[in-house]
């Protein structure tokens, strides 16, 4: 080996046909290109702006900083023995693997390619956006200061722990396999569509954001921690609407997709949750959560009723509102419906009292459970259909649009409004109340018994299968159809209209 350590000027450029070559001065080969055919070896710091082309191998060797900026096309490769080897340019390392074996740190931009192995780290430095796209078997871990780091190979980040700072996109569509991945305050680790992660620990700080981002392809669990998952800040979801059903018929068909699983028990939980990539079209009333199943091992995706959004921490504010626009839509509330007044996020902005439904929309909602709510009901367009005599809860109905009762029992809250009810089903079912309700009665199957002369408030009555008037009193409601109508109990009532 040959060694330079003078401070040179000579111009004419250095040309290494055998053996080694040791610069142990930044400036040992003065300011021409270098073309090396065997090995050169730079024992020094500093900025090393020569160009260097040929078939032979560059060293970096010793303790100090130094910076490869030209635009080389050696080929021989580069091996990086100690200190730091600073790439200012995509092709500064030239076309050859890399054996890193100290710190190498890449402060550029661009699609870097060649195969990094070796003990050494990997740091991305800088404010450009750098993608690795080769296959790396280097376990020093990687560390991402600045800019953007992306990989588009499931093996470009080697096999040690990753440390991001900054910015880091894993866009391979397949599964990266690293020990630990950290997000400290103020990066941004990202899983692009059809990516998922395999890692021993994983580690969200406060400040920090997970973006995952979801297609048709993607499988549960995106993100696998064996041995600790620890979360905090921002998880940001997009291509929500690819993993989750987006036009579900009832609540049974609320989906849940597996984001994040662990072996052990997760800590923490996100701060904040944002979503995106649900169908437009998708009812007003489902909502998207995040949350830490019962297990308590698993970070779920939900849609859930927006009625308890508040008490879920779901992204939207809790509304009790189910707006059905599509007139020959229906959904069916399956859970039961109880009152949230006191998880109510105080800042919400949809003013929702916790206790009350409205019902808007051509469509129509199904209500199907022994609901406890206190606060009333509104219909205001569509059907609303209880198959529950206890479906509406406790509260009054203010009736604008159609009421279906199709449920046996005794009905006594109170209806009011402009609206119809219609009693369907096979059961029997009686109005106790003194209701108001002016847009009439029908009675399609079944029987309805109306224990109050007021019962079925002032409009008229189609009845086309029975109708029972238990109550005394004057019934003037005009009574037409092809129905049986009974008298029971043993008051007196009078049927002064003219009915057919």
């Amino acid at each position: 080996a040959l060694t330079l350590s003078g401070n040179n000027s000579y111009t004419g450029g250095t040309l290494i046909s055998g053996g080694t070559l040791v610069a142990s001065n930044v400036d040992a080969l003065g300011s021409g290109d270098v073309t090396d055919n065997a090995t050169l070896e730079m024992n020094t710091g500093g900025d090393f702006d020569n160009a260097i082309s040929g078939s032979g191998q560059v060293v970096k060797s010793g303790d100090e900083t130094l910076t490869l900026s030209g635009a080389n096309s050696y080929t021989g490769g580069t091996t990086i023995s100690g200190g730091t080897l600073v790439a200012n340019n995509v092709e500064a390392l030239g076309t050859g693997d890399v054996t890193n074996n100290a710190t190498l740190e890449l402060n550029t931009g661009g699609d870097f390619d060649n195969a990094i192995s070796g003990s050494g780290q990997v740091v991305k430095s800088g404010d450009k956006t750098l993608t690795l796209s080769g296959a790396n078997s280097y376990t020093g871990g990687t560390t991402i200061s600045g800019g953007t780091l992306i990989a588009t190979n499931v093996n470009a980040l080697g096999t040690g722990a990753i440390d991001n700072r900054a910015s880091l996109l894993l866009d391979a569509s397949g599964q990266f396999t690293v020990t630990d991945l950290t997000t400290e305050s103020g990066g941004n680790t990202e899983i692009g569509a059809g990516s998922t992660l395999q890692a021993t620990t994983l580690t969200q700080k406060s400040d920090s954001t997970l973006t995952i981002n979801l297609n048709s392809n993607t499988v549960d669990p995106v993100i696998h921690a064996a041995s600790q998952v620890s979360l905090a800040g921002t998880l940001d979801i997009t291509g929500v609407g690819d993993v989750l059903d987006s036009d579900p018929a009832s609540t049974d068909d609320l989906d849940t997709f597996t984001l994040i699983a662990s072996d052990k028990t997760i800590a923490g939980d996100f701060e904040k949750l944002t979503v995106a990539g649900m169908d437009a079209d998708l009812a007003d009333f489902i909502t998207v959560d995040g949350r830490i199943d019962d297990t308590g091992k698993q970070y779920e995706l939900t849609t859930a009723l927006t009625w308890y959004a508040d008490r879920d921490d779901a992204v939207t504010d809790a509304h009790g509102t189910f707006n059905l626009t599509n007139a020959d839509g229906s959904f069916a509330v399956n859970t039961v419906l109880e009152n949230v007044d006191a998880t109510l996020d105080p800042d919400s902005a949809t003013g929702w009292d916790g206790t009350s439904l409205i019902k808007q929309g051509a469509g129509t909602l199904i209500l199907n459970a022994e609901n406890t709510y206190t606060g009333g009901t509104t219909i205001s367009g569509g059907t609303l259909v209880a198959t529950n005599v206890d479906a509406l809860g406790s509260g009054d109905v203010t009736d604008d649009a159609t009421l279906e009762l199709n449920t046996g029992g005794t009905f006594d809250n109170a209806i009011s409004g402009s609206g119809q009810v219609v009693k369907s089903g096979d059961d029997v079912l009686t109005l106790s109340g003194a209701n108001s309700y002016s847009g009439g009665t029908l009675i399609s199957d079944g029987t309805l018994v109306a224990s109050n002369v007021e019962a079925l408030g002032t409009g008229d009555v189609t009845n086309d299968a029975v109708l029972e008037l238990n109550t005394g009193g004057t019934f003037d409601n005009a009574i037409s159809g092809s129905g049986q109508v009974v008298k029971s109990g043993d008051e007196t009532l009078t049927l002064s209209g003219a009915n057919s």
